[in-house]
């Protein structure tokens, strides 16, 4: 990885996710997670693939499990989301589920990105739910090399995002099986 993508790392205010070297917790939640120990005191940022190749990003909300791939590599991490999160405007996203403050999902969702949050304790099966969905989905064929390493081992192989509106996803594919 080149060292330009290894400085990255961009998040938005009040998301306990890791960015490298700015937040004294990250080490702690990578090394918990590493550890295969579910990080349930942070909400978790991480990005994945479905079964047709296209791009997610997922908000853990403490209890949410999560891909073991995703703790391999933090500086590795914090390049993707760099990456992925200054992609340009690709269209407008569709809200399918109304927080008080949907920004993070809206903004990757607008670059092409599926963004799902975990959800709990409402009156329905927990999991993660699409919260917003893009209208122009980008897709692993879009993206370098090296966007694709990073997110080959955190593919959701039983999963299509484009029919997960309804419904939790199905992390149950996960090559390296999951924390939580």
């Amino acid at each position: 990885m080149r060292e330009h993508e290894l400085n990255a790392g961009t998040v938005t205010e009040g998301m306990a996710v890791a960015k490298h070297g700015k937040r004294q917790g990250d080490e702690a939640i990578w090394a918990a997670g590493a550890a295969g120990v579910r990080p349930d005191w942070a909400d978790v940022m991480w990005f994945g693939a479905d079964a047709h190749g296209r791009v997610g990003m997922f908000t853990s909300a403490g209890p949410g499990p999560i891909p073991r791939a995703v703790f391999r590599d933090l500086a590795a991490y914090n390049a993707l989301d760099r990456f992925l999160r200054e992609l340009p405007t690709a269209g407008k996203a569709e809200v399918l589920i109304r927080y008080k403050w949907t920004g993070d999902w809206v903004r990757v969702a607008e670059r092409g990105l599926f963004a799902f949050n975990y959800d709990y304790d409402r009156g329905r099966p927990n999991g993660y739910r699409l919260v917003a969905r893009p209208a122009v989905p980008l897709s692993l064929g879009q993206l370098p090399g090296w966007v694709n390493a990073e997110l080959s081992e955190a593919v959701l192989h039983g999963e299509s995002f484009a029919e997960a509106a309804d419904r939790v996803a199905d992390l149950s594919g996960v090559p390296g099986g999951l924390v939580g």
